[in-house]
Parts: structure tokens; sequence; C-alpha cells
């Protein structure tokens, strides 16, 4: 009896094929039956509303740059105690980051000068409450309006774009963050301004409407009582992000001054903690403004 003739090889794969791929099929309509059933997250959304924004994906670019040096700095201590020779791998790494974000960086911010001559004409169509605040913030938005052209030039000319010799990249890098200190400083006067305005903003509230009653009544509160409670939680909200602001120009103001001289006064250590210290509370004010 003559045996039967041998399928050919490639009908013998297309005959496995259903058997071999109907269980990763059944898996992969498992994962989505499990997607569709997960409700919604709204701190999903938020961060893709945060990361969206220009200053958001600049927030998150910031921690990655300065808290990146902050390791760096801890790690080659560390390694210090331990008599260890030689920076390791992960601390070239930990570099690259960092010279990738701050690049990065400077880069997006190319077109700021845009937004700040927008800032400029709307400081002038709506100004401040008060005139201190209006001469406060004219000083501000000129430091920045002069500021950003000069940290462009000097970035398109360190990667030879622009025919600039050395001499006048380090002076356009050393006298442009000299504006940027002084923008610091008067937003530290700002602060103090904002938080007058809001004492007397209190004081008024206080007499018109008094104090908002216990959270415990708030089923019976009438609609008088829901605006005071309103107005009063917008005032503590508007004093928290004083307070946040406060730490970002704690932050920001060693580092301006250490790159407004020449050389540098900070170690690469101390810029990552005040960098850090910078990063998280402006991150803080750009979450709330994109809830």
């Amino acid at each position: 009896m003559s045996e039967a003739p041998a399928p050919p090889a490639g009908a013998a794969r297309a005959a496995r094929a259903p058997i071999a791929t109907m269980p990763r099929l059944a898996m992969v309509e498992r994962v989505y039956a499990q997607l569709r059933r997960m409700p919604e997250s709204k701190t999903l959304a938020h961060l893709v509303r945060f990361l969206g924004t220009w200053s958001g994906s600049d927030k998150f670019f910031m921690i990655a740059q300065y808290g990146t040096g902050l390791l760096v700095a801890l790690l080659l201590g560390w390694q210090r105690l331990r008599a260890r020779r030689g920076p390791s791998a992960l601390v070239a790494s930990l570099r690259a980051i960092n010279g990738l974000t701050a690049d990065a960086r400077i880069l997006f911010r190319i077109w700021a000068l845009l937004p700040m001559l927008q800032w400029m004409v709307r400081l002038e169509r709506a100004p401040p409450p008060t005139r201190n605040l209006q001469f406060i913030e004219r000083l501000q938005a000129l430091s920045m309006v002069v500021y950003s052209p000069m940290e462009a030039v000097a970035y398109l000319a360190m990667h030879k774009i622009l025919p600039v010799t050395d001499a006048v990249q380090n002076w356009l890098w050393l006298y442009g963050c000299r504006l940027w200190a002084a923008y610091v400083v008067l937003d530290f006067w700002h602060i103090i301004e904002d938080h007058r305005v809001l004492r007397s903003n209190a004081r008024a509230l206080e007499q018109s409407r008094g104090h908002p009653s216990p959270a415990e009544s708030e089923k019976g509160m009438s609609d008088e009582q829901r605006e005071t409670r309103r107005l009063w939680t917008g005032l503590r909200e508007r004093k928290r992000m004083l307070l946040t602001q406060f730490w970002v120009n704690v932050g920001y103001l060693p580092l301006t001054v250490h790159w407004s001289v020449e050389g540098g006064l900070l170690t690469e250590g101390w810029v990552g903690f005040f960098g850090t210290i910078a990063a998280f509370a402006s991150t803080r004010l750009q979450w709330k403004a994109t809830a």
C-alpha cells in the first residue's frame, strides 16, 4: 500500500497559522475589553493638557534638566565617600540628559519675544490695579523684550548658525542674564505689592460681607453666603499662588546672579538644587493653571 504524498511545507504552515494566531487574537481582545471597562482618568487628561502647553512642556524639561544636575552632584559626592575613581556611566548619562534638555529649552524659547510683545500691549490696554504694579510690570516686560533676542542670537551663534564671535556671544549671555536677574528682583517687589493689594481687598471684603459661614452649614447657605465664601476662597488661593511664586524666585535669583558673573559663582550641585526648587514651584503654578 503506497503512502499518501506529504503536503507542501507552505500548506502545513498555513494550516497551523489559524491555531497559533487565535490565542493571540483572544489575548488582544481581552486587553481591549479591559481598556473599555477602565474609567476615564481625570489625572491623565490633566497631564495631557499640561504637557500640551508650551509652558507645561518647558516645566517638564526644566525638572529633567535641574533634577539630573542635582543627581550628578549627589552621585559624585557618594563616589568620593566610597573612594571610587572616575565618574560612573550613570553620571555620564545624566549629564547627557542635562545638556540635551537645557539645549531644548532654549530652542523652544526662540520665539519667546512674541508673547513678551503681546504682554506689553495687553499691559497698556488692561493695566494692573495699582500704579506701582503697572510700573513694575512695564520694567519686567521691557527687560524680557530685550533679553529674548539676546538669548536667541547667542544660542544660534553657539550652534554656528549665525556668524557671531565668541566674545560677542559671551557678552550676550552675560548681559542677557543680568536682565533676567533684574526681572527676578522686580518680581519680588511685585509679590510684595500684590500682597499689599490682597490685604486691602481682604479688609474691604471683611467690612462689606464679613467672614463665610462654617462648612458644616453649607447646605443651608443663601446665595449671598455662597458668594462670600467664593470670594474668600479666591483670596486664599491668590495668597497661595503668591507664596508659590516667591519660591520660584528663591530658586531663580541665585541662578541668574550666577550666570550674570563671568566664570559663575555656583557649583554644579548648587545649580541643580536651586533650579529644582524653581522647577517644582513653577510646575505647581502651571499645573493649577491647566486644571
